[in-house]
């Protein structure tokens, strides 16, 4: 680690690695600075017995619009990025009789119309039919950029929503996908899902205009480390197990970071731009004095910090050969009861031969109280719906694993204010990550594009190439 640099990037999760790897391109001496001793950022190995693998940022919401943005960045900077696409998901409307249902790709309102009917022992009335195509085109046309951008990007869906119908059918229909995609309840979603939001996830899933993918082996190497290659190839330099203890600021500029190294010993590196690459739990901590647009958004998130809760259940032996993800449905209220997948289904090294691992997941109230009366039975409810989806998984569980997080892209596609991708308070002072605006995909590939964007910015400001 040298003294000075052009571009100092604190953290290696996707936003991070894949900023420093343009800038590295564009001929910027770069140093990505990450505190764990591997890249990859929030995308943490969950709790698993060796041989199984289970990860915070599971295995879906890999792939955006138009290729989406790793993928075209991989191709610009010639990372060695491979994936395989994801099985769509099942709808499985509990206590109705009714076996799964495949989640079609959808290339029409028309298709879409079909299949929701399909779902339903009674035809809609012709009205809401109609209401339901022109909804659907209505919200296919909007150019997806826009989705990501004011207005749409910063309304809640309840109080836009009659610009899409005012058919409470039509309105829950598109609730209820909200719901079952971040798996939360439709009322939660309508309320802290932003107008934008709502509609990506809903073209995402159901208009064939994104792809779920995975990693071999994991996100991590499958899809972070090729881009930290890329990065070191290119001149960059990548420093783990060394955390920024602050970012300097003097006189309105950044001028570097302070930084503890793997001996304890804490030094200044200077740089002439410093990238932050954090959560909003993190990046307070990295300032004397937090710039005031950054604390604007973290107290928003701390308002509406959504949190799931996990499993991961190693089996003796497997008992479904169901490759799909399965979204459990409330059929009264739209609302997702749980998410359950077979990883080692659709991906067969998540599990030892002759082995089988089930992750399931919900998305706690964000209300307190609520959710501490949640927790106190939710480990039974789960178990019973796995059981009735999954018959047999309670004789076959060898070990379960528990876990909590806080799923940053449920806050990515509320209407809640991010976080700037320049600062407006401190000069030469960046941020990329699942936090910051503007984001032009979903979840993973969200951060991804900002890490895309702000790199090609910092390079067009130093006059470089892009």
């Amino acid at each position: 680690m040298k003294d000075e640099y052009d571009a100092v990037v604190v953290g290696a999760g996707i936003g991070g690695v894949i900023c420093g790897a343009y800038l590295a391109s564009g001929g910027l001496d770069t140093l990505v600075i990450e505190k764990a001793d591997r890249v990859g950022g929030r995308m943490k190995l969950d709790k698993t017995s060796p041989g199984f693998t289970g990860f915070e940022h599971w295995v879906t919401f890999g792939q955006g619009w138009g290729g989406g943005a790793w993928y075209k960045a991989a191709r610009e900077l010639d990372a060695d990025v491979s994936f395989y696409e994801i099985p769509e998901p099942c709808l499985y409307y509990r206590g109705t009789g009714k076996g799964f249902e495949i989640a079609p790709r959808c290339s029409s309102a028309s298709s879409l119309l079909s299949y929701y009917e399909s779902l339903f022992p009674t035809p809609l009335p012709e009205a809401t039919r109609q209401e339901f195509i022109r909804a659907l085109n209505y919200a296919g046309s909007i150019p997806y950029e826009e989705l990501f951008c004011e207005p749409l990007a910063n309304i809640p869906f309840y109080d836009w929503k009659d610009k899409l119908s005012t058919d409470p059918v039509v309105v829950g229909f598109f609730a209820s996908i909200a719901a079952n995609s971040t798996m939360c309840e439709s009322d939660e979603a309508m309320k802290h899902l932003s107008a934008g939001g709502l509609l990506s996830i809903f073209r995402f899933w159901w208009m064939t205009e994104a792809h779920c993918v995975a990693f071999k082996p994991d996100y991590v190497e499958g899809l972070v480390r090729p881009f930290a290659t890329a990065m070191e190839r290119d001149g960059g330099e990548l420093a783990l197990g060394c955390e920024v203890v602050e970012v300097i600021v003097e006189d309105g500029e950044s001028r570097g970071v302070r930084v503890r190294d793997e001996g304890g010993v804490v030094r200044e590196v200077g740089a002439q731009k410093v990238i932050v690459n954090g959560s909003f739990l993190d990046i307070p901590k990295m300032f004397q004095e937090v710039p005031p647009e950054v604390q604007v958004s973290v107290d928003s998130f701390r308002s509406v910090a959504f949190h799931d809760f996990t499993v991961y259940a190693e089996m003796k032996h497997p008992i479904t050969e169901e490759p799909h993800p399965v979204s459990v449905v409330d059929p009264e209220t739209g609302s997702n009861l749980l998410m359950i997948w077979a990883l080692s289904n659709a991906f067969s090294w998540y599990a030892p031969p002759g082995k089988q691992l089930i992750f399931a997941s919900r998305v706690l109230p964000i209300d307190e109280e609520e959710r501490k009366k949640v927790r106190k039975t939710l480990k039974v409810e789960m178990d019973e719906i796995i059981e009735e989806v999954f018959p047999g998984y309670g004789a076959a569980v060898e070990k379960k694993h528990y876990s909590s997080h806080y799923p940053l892209w449920h806050y990515q596609h509320t209407w809640y204010p991010k976080i700037p991708y320049r600062s407006k308070s401190v000069k030469n002072l960046f941020f990329v990550g699942d936090c910051v605006e503007p984001q032009y995909s979903v979840t993973v590939d969200a951060a991804a594009s900002t890490g895309v964007f702000c790199g090609k910015a910092i390079l067009r400001l130093e006059g470089r190439e892009v």
